[in-house]
């Protein structure tokens, strides 16, 4: 592991105030309704939409800028940038997850309220899963254009996933919506630990997808960034 180029890149996404400002919307919210709710469950979410502000134009947007091209004159391999970018956008979102739990947490033992333990573990391990996904899927669609336009082809996809949901659920389309449902499950991997709680058996099956879907998009993009011509005016 290259710690330098983990730092360099949450240094990058970290001083850019329209990052910053996004990461405060999707966490500060969450924080202040669970809460005002006296319950950790609106917590649960916010590690995806993390990974997605940190990962967007992890690859296009420096490609277009020409700051990538200047990194990979030094003895770096491209994929090693694509999957620590990745891994820094994982580990950052992780841990700002972990933060907001605990500020939960304390706020919750001043209202008498005692949070259970394997529940905030369960919550931990599924947004590292949620993050690990959110974050593959984004930096993958950073090889394919350039700048943010990954943001435009995640958005694309969802809501054309969405509207063809839609669809199927008003005609009845059975093969469509689980169609759909597949290319949900691929925009946004996520790994349910419920099973933690409710002493039910593990999943391989839900283990195998949800790594399955993330080894496939990091090494799709692995693959469409080796093969990508770099040059100082490219974007």
């Amino acid at each position: 592991m290259n710690r330098t180029l983990l730092v360099a890149f949450l240094r990058q996404r970290f001083t850019s105030p329209m990052r910053v400002g996004l990461l405060l919307i999707v966490t500060v919210f969450p924080l202040g309704a669970a809460i005002l709710a006296n319950n950790l469950a609106t917590l649960a979410g916010p590690a995806s939409a993390i990974a997605l502000i940190l990962s967007a134009g992890a690859i296009g947007q420096d490609v277009s800028s020409g700051t990538l091209q200047l990194l990979l004159v030094r003895p770096v391999s491209r994929p090693s940038v694509l999957l620590h970018r990745w891994l820094a956008s994982v580990i950052a979102a992780v841990g700002i997850t972990i933060v907001l739990l605990l500020l939960a947490t304390v706020a919750l033992l001043a209202h008498k309220t005692q949070p259970n333990a394997l529940d905030l573990v369960r919550m931990v391990l599924e947004a590292a899963c949620s993050a690990a996904g959110s974050a593959a899927v984004m930096v993958m669609l950073s090889t394919l254009v350039g700048g943010i336009g990954d943001v435009g082809l995640f958005v694309a996809a969802v809501i054309v996933t969405q509207m063809f949901s839609g669809l199927a659920m008003l005609e009845h389309w059975d093969v469509l919506a689980r169609a759909c449902n597949e290319v949900q499950g691929v925009l946004s991997p996520q790994l349910s630990w419920a099973w933690m709680l409710h002493g039910t058996p593990l999943s391989w099956f839900a283990i195998t997808s949800w790594a399955s879907t993330v080894t496939l998009a990091l090494a799709v993009g692995i693959a469409r960034f080796n093969r990508r011509e770099l040059s100082y005016a490219a974007g």
